[in-house]
């Protein structure tokens, strides 16, 4: 029997993170169910559902997507036969409002998904509880308001529980992450391989020690700028794969809503959402702002607006949570130089990633291409001045060439996918789009 002290703080939020871990190819077994225990109580009385709904709820707010019984049964690593004994259950879910029926991609077969205001309730630890058909009411969004609205709306949004416009960050597990290989510059590698090796569980703990000890922040707060295409993403994604950390990823656009106050509201979840998940990891997971220009920009001058207000609010808010931050914060963006100073003074590391030189896009071409030679591979990096994603977008489509005709495309007919990958009339730019000149 576990020690109820252990489970004193428990949170939806923590609670069902292991349960996403326990069940996953548990087989349903009985150390399953013992080790999970004190969770599944505390997620029965949170929510009114039986021990394996709770199951089933946590598959499906961790895959995020339409699962089938095939989809269930490989999750759990038991048979189709086993997985549709608990039919009855799922109905249930149904019955109950948490869970719509859906074909997904394949027709033939039926498929559930979890209902977004559910996921969305559980994401930010609150208890789900399924609305009852109302009438509408009125709302006004951020263009309705005058200046006269913003003393109130700022008292109304603190006690608005709606989950309906509330943003969820994804989480996404390390284990998921297939590998990849990435080629960086001489610089940039060796600046990876450092931020690489101060994440590892053993060095960050001991780096978390003695800062604190020296009376520093230990929170550790990255940047990853460059153009597009230089695998900033896929560097945060291999990054967390080898350090063995979670991501809980930001759509930065997400975070925005028409909604007075939401926008705020947002910010405010999401890193009260990971302090939460971090409650429950021994290695804390990696907050992911990707596209980060979007919501850390320059702050307006502007003080008539009350739009402006709220997105200098969310952007302060921000800040404050930045400087009070003990896990790890990576943010990626194309476009650096839109980012207010006070974001870039936050940023502990700054790592650019530039286009690849000669030596390194030949050795993208010889990786992504089969049966290329190192000559031709050279030719190509020499000729051509593309970044790695433009390279990828070359090999595909030789890939899908391949599936259609049998055969690998020849040198020549990659020079002709690179020809087409150029956008030749940016030079002409001025020309309207969908118009000839």
């Amino acid at each position: 029997m576990q020690n109820p002290k252990e489970f004193e703080n428990m949170t939806i939020v923590t609670a069902m993170i292991q349960i996403i871990k326990q069940s996953l190819n548990s087989h349903l077994s009985n150390e399953f169910w013992n080790n999970c225990e004190a969770h599944l109580a505390f997620l029965r009385a949170q929510l009114g559902l039986s021990d394996i709904q709770i199951v089933f709820v946590a598959m499906l707010i961790e895959r995020d997507d339409v699962l089938s019984w095939s989809n269930f049964a490989s999750y759990l690593d038991i048979t189709n036969f086993e997985a549709r004994t608990y039919a009855d259950e799922l109905d249930e879910l149904v019955k109950k409002g948490w869970v719509v029926q859906d074909t997904g991609f394949i027709p033939s077969e039926m498929g559930y998904m979890l209902v977004s205001e559910a996921a969305n309730a559980l994401i930010n630890n609150q208890v789900f509880v399924p609305e009852e058909p109302k009438a509408a009411t009125e709302e006004k969004t951020i263009d309705d308001k005058d200046d006269n609205d913003i003393e109130e709306d700022s008292h109304h949004c603190c006690n608005h529980n709606s989950t309906e416009n509330c943003y969820a960050p994804t989480l996404k597990f390390y284990t998921d992450i297939k590998k990849k290989t990435l080629f960086f510059n001489p610089a940039e590698q060796q600046q990876i391989q450092r931020l690489t090796q101060m994440l590892s569980p053993k060095k960050f703990h001991s780096i978390q020690r003695r800062l604190t000890a020296q009376g520093m922040r230990k929170g550790v707060v990255c940047l990853l700028h460059g153009r597009p295409g230089t695998g900033k993403t896929e560097t945060v994604l291999q990054i967390a794969r080898q350090t063995g950390r979670d991501i809980l990823q930001v759509d930065t656009a997400g975070l925005r809503t028409k909604w007075v106050g939401e926008s705020l509201k947002n910010v405010k979840s999401v890193f009260s959402t990971y302090r939460e998940i971090c409650d429950a990891y021994d290695d804390v997971p990696i907050l992911f702002f990707n596209e980060a220009d979007g919501i850390f920009s320059k702050r307006s001058t502007r003080s008539q607006q009350y739009c402006d207000k709220e997105e200098n609010a969310m952007q302060n808010v921000i800040l404050q949570e930045i400087d009070e931050f003990d896990g790890i914060l990576i943010a990626t963006t194309n476009l650096a130089c839109n980012m207010d100073e006070a974001f870039e003074r936050r940023f502990l590391y700054k790592i650019e990633l530039k286009k690849p030189e000669c030596e390194v896009k030949a050795k993208i071409w010889s990786s992504l291409l089969k049966k290329i030679s190192k000559d031709d591979a050279l030719h190509l990096a020499t000729r051509f001045d593309f970044s790695g994603g433009q390279i990828e977008n070359i090999a595909r489509k030789r890939a899908i060439d391949y599936i259609l005709s049998g055969r690998y495309a020849s040198l020549d007919e990659i020079e002709a996918y690179c020809q087409s990958e150029i956008l030749d009339d940016r030079k002409e730019c001025h020309h309207i789009a969908g118009f000839a000149a």
